[in-house]
């Protein structure tokens, strides 16, 4: 199971924001992106495509991997938007948020 964590608005309990560890014992920074939208949408991160977020429709996992994992000097924040959320993944977590329109 994923290491997510979410928090809400003041409007209602739906979150917001969900952020996944990823690195070491986790999972790697694309699963991370995917795990944390999976969150957000309230699906299994199996179910994403079905809901139309494919992330390699908007991003190849294995250049973000690479890009991001094994930096430990904290000198990476990538920014990204993947199907109306907005995900920035650093050096040890992916956060998604709802994209505000």
């Amino acid at each position: 199971m994923s290491s997510a964590t979410t928090g809400s608005s003041d409007s209602g309990p739906v979150p917001e924001t969900a952020r996944v560890s990823h690195g070491g014992d986790g999972p790697a920074p694309s699963l991370a992106v995917v795990e944390a939208i999976a969150e957000l949408a309230d699906v299994d991160p199996t179910e994403l495509p079905e809901e139309g977020v494919v992330l390699y429709d908007h991003v190849d996992p294995d250049a973000l991997n690479a890009l991001v994992a094994g930096r430990s000097d904290g000198d990476v924040d990538v920014s990204l938007t993947v199907a109306g959320y907005d995900v920035r993944v650093g050096p040890d977590s992916a956060v998604a948020r709802r994209a505000r329109n």
